[in-house]
């Protein structure tokens, strides 16, 4: 389902004048269509999760930077498109020729800016991979091209609807336990759990945290859970998947996240940790952190990946915590 792409949050309004401004400090003329965006939002964050797809490599888009204007930094000029652009010219992080307009993140949660080149018109992304000494700028890997051109980025750019809003009106709440899990991986610590999100570009919750600090991944008992959707029978969960040192029979989170992630076989914002017998996934949805049951098994081949990641998608539960702490017995 393709959905108009809307920012919240935005900037102060720009006028022609200001963009007139702009062009004369960084020496060169913008695209007409990365005015005419502006001109509409000066800035902000998408409502709905956004990205570009295009035949190259697909960006999730966090942020718009502001042209000009930025109240949330008492309009400090580096947090604006002019000014992080010069920063980073000075700092001879980017070339004259670049200029940076969003922040976001690839397929394998990279995070990165996303510019346009203004000599050959097309679109990087630029993996963010330290920073300059001395100065607010960043140090880029190499950058990957995302589109031919600005024109091809915007009318490429998908929205997808948010899953939070799915069944919130009819949940069901059940008596349960919290699982003991046997053929865990080897105990972690506070610092294996903080790696393990710098890595992934994740940040997850308290209460998943605490239970990945008692059992590292393993089989659940009882293994079976009731969806607080009340249209889904009960579901049963095979294996919570390790953060560290993959168990007999499974990967680690960060590999399977990883690998469906680069295949697109998984929205970015899902992030998987467990799974049943058939190969569905539990995942966490990084963004409202509750939790998804994920089929597998149901790909429709004919039909888009975007109608496919929301049909596939299955509301369970509000929260980790809420799903840890509700397994049931087996039904007969």
């Amino acid at each position: 389902m393709n959905m108009k792409i809307e920012l919240e949050n935005c900037q102060k309004s720009l006028t022609l004048k200001d963009f007139e401004e702009i062009e004369s400090k960084l020496g060169y003329a913008l695209p007409e269509r990365l005015k005419e965006f502006y001109l509409q939002y000066n800035g902000g964050e998408p409502k709905q999760q956004t990205i570009s797809i295009n035949k190259y490599h697909e960006v999730e888009i966090i942020i718009f930077q502001p042209f000009k204007y930025n109240k949330s930094f008492k309009n400090a000029l580096f947090h604006t498109v002019e000014g992080e652009t010069l920063e980073h010219r000075s700092s001879n992080s980017i070339s004259d020729n670049i200029l940076l307009f969003a922040s976001g993140h690839n397929n394998l949660r990279n995070i990165g800016v996303i510019a346009i080149n203004i000599k050959n018109r097309a679109v990087y992304f630029y993996k963010i991979i330290g920073f300059v000494k001395n100065s607010d700028a960043f140090i880029f890997d190499e950058p990957q091209l995302i589109a031919d051109s600005i024109d091809d980025f915007f009318n490429n750019l998908v929205a997808f609807p948010k899953i939070e809003e799915e069944q919130q009106t009819e949940i069901i709440e059940i008596e349960g336990v919290m699982p003991e899990l046997s053929d865990c991986s080897a105990s972690l610590t506070k610092e294996d759990i903080k790696n393990f999100e710098v890595e992934l570009n994740v940040k997850i919750p308290a209460g998943m945290k605490n239970f990945y600090l008692k059992f590292n991944g393993g089989m659940p008992s009882p293994y079976c859970f009731q969806p607080q959707d009340e249209d889904l029978d009960w579901v049963e969960i095979n294996a919570f998947f390790p953060i560290k040192e993959r168990t007999n029979a499974f990967e680690t989170i960060e590999v399977i996240a990883k690998d469906m992630w680069s295949r697109n076989l998984m929205p970015s914002n899902l992030l998987p940790f467990a799974m049943d017998s058939g190969g569905n996934y539990y995942a966490l949805n990084l963004k409202n952190k509750k939790i998804y049951y994920y089929l597998t098994d149901e790909w429709d081949e004919n039909a888009s990946r975007e109608y496919n990641f929301e049909t596939n998608t299955r509301y369970i539960a509000q929260s980790f915590n809420y799903f840890i702490n509700h397994f049931i017995e087996e039904e007969e």
